[in-house]
């Protein structure tokens, strides 16, 4: 079964369990139900192509718009999932290589600077795979500190952040959350990364870890252009960028990731400035 014929059925399937009265559904040239020639038929354009769905009674069309916009989310979450494996396939691959060669060169040759060179290139792989299995749909559940992981990037991105005059502050109480610590690690760095771009020199971001209740709260604001409130709602849509270099997935892989962990991320207006809020649940004790 192909995977287009997956999503088809994946849905149809969804609507049969919750007690939708659909007799089938079309996209492309894929269909799966039944009775398609019985019944009320509706054709909804979507950006993944026309979508057909048919009920065994009248429906309203805002019915029918809402269900066709589910699939064609559908069909972009698979078509992510697909290109994200692809892309960690191919650079994990000759990234463990890569390793492998590193660790004999630094046996074969004892040199101080090789060994230099050895423990750079060696936390590059680690930094690197850290970001992969940031992109990754399996987790690996584990407690650990969210203010101290925050303390972390915060000194991976040390330099980087002194190089642009860019001032870093960290507040935060321990704060214990259970997950992926790789793959929120990456949240993090997106987020400060993020932030980076938007502001100028002399510009500051400030990252504070706080517990509300039942969840930990983790806020990455500056003090930068902030974001046009037109450009907004398209943020965490994939391949929507307003960076000449970027490629649109970073927040998007930010929010999946959040997701994931069943919390959720929304965007604060600062004027100036802006400020990205993420919402964990805390660990229970």
């Amino acid at each position: 079964m192909s995977s287009q014929q997956q999503v088809v059925e994946s849905f149809w399937r969804l609507c049969r369990r919750f007690g939708i009265p659909i007799n089938f559904v079309t996209w492309g040239e894929w269909t799966y139900g039944e009775n398609q020639t019985l019944g009320y038929v509706y054709r909804e354009q979507t950006d993944v192509g026309l979508i057909s769905l048919g009920f065994k009674e009248p429906v309203r069309m805002s019915w029918v718009k809402l269900m066709a916009a589910f699939l064609a989310h559908m069909v972009h979450d698979q078509q992510d999932d697909l290109i994200v494996a692809a892309t960690v396939h191919e650079i994990r691959n000759p990234l463990t290589v890569l390793s492998g060669y590193q660790e004999l060169l630094s046996q074969k040759h004892p040199d101080p600077l090789w060994e230099k060179m050895d423990e750079l290139m060696m936390r590059i792989a680690e930094r690197l795979d850290d970001m992969l299995s940031g992109y990754s749909s399996t987790r690996r559940l584990e407690g650990f500190d969210l203010t101290a992981l925050c303390h972390d990037v915060g000194e991976d991105y040390k330099v980087f952040l002194t190089r642009r005059e860019i001032s870093l502050n960290i507040h935060g109480e321990p704060c214990e959350i259970h997950g992926d610590r790789k793959q929120l690690r990456q949240v993090i760095r997106n987020l400060l990364h993020n932030a980076a771009d938007a502001v100028l020199p002399g510009g500051h971001i400030d990252i504070t870890v706080n517990a509300q209740d039942e969840h930990v709260i983790l806020r990455v604001s500056d003090n930068g252009m902030g974001i046009h409130e037109t450009i907004r709602p398209f943020l965490f849509r994939p391949y929507y960028t307003s960076k000449i270099d970027g490629h649109g997935l970073g927040l998007v892989i930010c929010q999946r990731i959040v997701e994931q962990h069943h919390g959720t991320i929304d965007i604060v207006d600062l004027s100036p400035g802006t400020a990205f809020v993420v919402s964990l649940p805390k660990m229970q004790k």
